[in-house]
């Protein structure tokens, strides 16, 4: 882990001390604020220890001109170091948990982040938000949001950057040992899934349930009574259906996985679809088919849970890039024929609407590769022979 000493964190490490003393936790061991990150062991109400690793930066209002008005940031900055990329700890062995945001000392807010889209980071960056999202933070105390990250600035972007859509997370200081217990099921798993996370917890703040779906949370596949991955794993269903509940990370990836279900039904069911095939190959597209006797391959997308001038939005591009070529993290139209976009992160019905990718708009920088981030509008029909005549 690297550290950075000569850091005037007191004003920061004095909220964070406030902010678990004011969510119900004792803090066993207190850092030094003067070198960062900041590594607090707390005892949760419930009893259980938490060893948390702290990325926590200043957050406040641009007061600078040429602004836009309204906008707030985070800085992320330590030390004097701004000519290389800074690796964010983050413990494989979920022993510690990471934490990486921002104390907002006007709003009495923190504003997170997820540290696994952060790392690596670039010293001194701003992660900027808007007056509308804080007001919401402010009177809901749990608000999240999609931002999404471009590449201009005086930085090139490294092959091992993140460049995808991210959530960001602001809440009151009452729920910091909730957000801690969130990221440490929450770190690195698919935007998407960390929003509808997110929207969960709080719909259960709200409630005055205690956060359960920190914990817990529905199952939306109801899947046969006998199988033989039950035999393999020797777990009964209701326990097996408990663990995937319980650990969000498998959540996450049986939700991408049961979209792909509902889409290969919905392809057996299509008039003119024949020689449907599952495809598991990294670099492969999800379906092999032929339609009325043409081949197509097929690529399935979960769209955000947040939309974008009014419409789903598909963000459609790798994690990483390869080295030495930034535009490997884009698709290109040579890849597969069709998208099927599945919306039912924002109607929480599985269906679909699908697009030639020949018709998808193109990277504004990377000739023959397909933008980032895609539009589902009117134009995209439920169905393939509606798209393909």
């Amino acid at each position: 882990m690297e550290r950075y000493p000569g850091v005037r964190g007191q004003k920061r490490v004095d909220a964070i001390v406030a902010a678990i003393e004011r969510s119900g936790g004792t803090i066993i061991h207190a850092p030094s604020p003067s070198e960062a990150p900041f590594e607090f062991e707390v005892a949760a109400p419930d009893g259980k220890r938490l060893h948390l690793v702290c990325y926590a930066f200043t957050a406040n209002k641009y007061g600078q001109q040429g602004r836009p008005a309204g906008e707030h940031r985070m800085q992320v900055k330590y030390g004097s170091e701004f000519d290389r990329p800074h690796d964010i700890y983050i413990d494989a062995t979920g022993g510690k948990t990471t934490l990486f945001f921002g104390v907002h000392d006007e709003e009495e807010l923190f504003i997170a982040v997820d540290p696994a889209l952060h790392n690596p980071t670039w010293f001194s960056t701003s992660i900027e938000f808007k007056d509308e999202d804080v007001k919401v933070a402010r009177e809901t105390g749990w608000h999240g949001w999609e931002r999404e990250r471009v590449s201009r600035g005086r930085r090139r972007v490294l092959p091992k950057e993140s460049m995808v859509s991210e959530a960001l997370l602001a809440f009151r200081p009452e729920h910091f040992l909730t957000y801690a217990r969130f990221e440490r099921i929450a770190t690195g798993i698919d935007t998407g899934e960390r929003l509808i996370l997110i929207s969960d917890i709080g719909d259960d703040l709200r409630r005055g349930r205690g956060a359960q779906r920190v914990v817990t949370t529905r199952i939306d596949v109801l899947p046969p009574a006998e199988h033989k991955l039950l035999a393999q794993f020797g777990l009964p269903i209701d326990e097996l259906l408990d663990l995937i509940s319980a650990n969000k990370r498998l959540h996450a990836a049986v939700r991408g996985g049961v979209a792909e279900v509902h889409l290969q039904e919905l392809l057996k069911r299509t008039r003119g679809v024949t020689k449907l095939a599952k495809l598991d190959l990294d670099g492969q597209p999800d379906f092999f088919l032929h339609y009325r006797r043409v081949p197509l391959r097929v690529e399935c997308k979960n769209v955000s849970p947040e939309k974008a001038r009014g419409l789903p939005k598909v963000d459609f591009q790798k994690t990483r890039a390869a080295i030495g070529n930034p535009c490997s993290r884009y698709y290109s139209p040579s890849q597969f024929e069709v998208l099927a976009a599945c919306i039912y992160p924002i109607t929480r019905v599985w269906e679909f609407r699908f697009s030639l990718t020949k018709t998808l708009p193109p990277h504004s920088k990377c000739p023959g590769k397909l933008a980032e981030r895609v539009l589902v509008d009117d134009a995209w029909p439920a169905d393939l022979p509606s798209l393909l005549g």
